[in-house]
């Protein structure tokens, strides 16, 4: 059905869309190359769960995929996905980079999984006694240790049940351990310090029964600046692979430039006279008479709600910032263009910013918001055309 729709859409309806998403493909590999700074010993697993945080899973995977042999410093050993279907949806595209699914796999999908090159996170004692009924498991697991962040993982105390378990059942083939730091942007390193320890006597632990262990893996983007104190050999690149930083943990240590611009064009302008209001529930009222224009991305577009009457948009080829007016409606956010010259339907528009210092950056965006910048770029629809610039 997608397929036929394809070739329907292409031959019968051609035409261009009024949203795009760029990717900066250069942006992307050098903010990979400059966490590489702070992890000089190790490997970095980019994380591409949830649609690559928003930006594109295929995109992103096909930029990585064709550069891997051309990194600074090496190779990357992996992609982090969440689920089996982001993985068997990049391998439907021809990505050929091994992958982990960090996320809950039911046990007879690890059994069953044909996709090669795959490993599995296992975080519970009850999947692997599952697990161990199975007379064959092509795939190999990473096994995640709770060391305080008490979301997902075995126990502490459960390790030695789970080493057992491992070393009875030859068809379970253990390729690494995973932990998470749940603190690691806090100023006050007191609870981060205690889960590395924590984390380094475990991978003790296992190296001594298992030598032959690929990988040790706990830090978020955040956590690599602990780098030199953790006992592993890859780190996992999530938000800072995407040039997206939560605050200064990082100021003056590496140079991170955002990766995503949503653009797109006014498609309608009108005058209106002091007094009248716009957008549902009549939230504006215009203090003068003034000229007003539309945009094509509402709410469902990635404008968040919240945006209503206090966000910015860039208009024109000299990014004019234009105030939100109104509340953003599902599909339509209206803005002031009192201040644009020249203005016209079709006048090119940056809905997100990749400038962090705009007021519509991701960043800026999430502060408005009173939110965090992850939750603001995942809700950018996968159905929006992204483009690799």
């Amino acid at each position: 059905m997608k397929k036929w729709l394809k070739s329907l859409s292409k031959s019968c309806f051609p035409y261009e869309p009024l949203i795009t998403i760029e990717i900066s493909k250069s942006r992307l590999l050098d903010n990979l190359n400059e966490f590489r700074k702070l992890v000089p010993n190790g490997q970095i697993a980019p994380v591409l769960k949830s649609n690559a945080y928003g930006h594109g899973l295929l995109e992103v995977a096909q930029i990585l995929n064709s550069a891997r042999s051309d990194l600074v410093n090496g190779d990357i050993p992996f992609f982090v996905v969440d689920s089996y279907f982001e993985a068997i949806a990049l391998r439907a595209k021809g990505i050929k980079t091994p992958l982990l699914i960090i996320g809950y796999s039911h046990p007879e999908t690890i059994a069953n999984s044909r996709l090669k090159n795959i490993s599995f996170t296992v975080s519970s004692v009850e999947v692997l006694h599952a697990l161990s009924k199975y007379k064959k498991i092509k795939s190999p697991i990473h096994l995640k240790i709770d060391t305080g962040m008490h979301r997902q993982g075995i126990l502490p105390e459960e390790v030695n049940q789970a080493i057992e378990i491992i070393k009875n059942n030859k068809n379970i083939k253990i390729e690494g351990i995973a932990s998470h730091l749940s603190d690691a942007d806090n100023l006050d390193t007191f609870f981060t310090q205690k889960q590395i320890i924590l984390w380094n006597s475990i991978v003790d632990k296992f190296k001594k029964t298992f030598p032959d262990i690929k990988y040790f893996h706990i830090s978020n983007t955040d956590g690599n600046k602990f780098s030199d104190k953790i006992k592993s050999n890859v780190s996992r690149l999530g938000i800072g692979l995407y040039g997206l930083k939560d605050g200064d943990l990082f100021e003056h240590k590496i140079n991170l430039l955002p990766v995503l611009k949503m653009k797109t064009i006014i498609t309608s302008i009108k005058q209106i006279k002091k007094g009248e209001t716009v957008g549902y529930g009549n939230t504006f009222k215009a203090l003068n008479d003034m000229r007003i224009a539309t945009i094509p991305v509402g709410y469902f577009e990635g404008v968040d709600r919240r945006l209503s009457n206090v966000g910015t948009i860039l208009v024109g080829d000299n990014n004019i910032p234009c105030p939100i007016i109104g509340h953003v409606s599902m599909n339509i956010t209206s803005i002031d263009v009192s201040n644009v010259k020249d203005i016209k339907i079709n006048t090119p528009v940056t809905v997100i910013s990749d400038n962090s210092s705009d007021q519509n950056s991701i960043i800026s965006i999430a502060q408005k918001c009173n939110t965090i910048p992850y939750e603001i770029v995942v809700k950018i629809p996968a159905h929006l055309k992204r483009v690799i610039v």
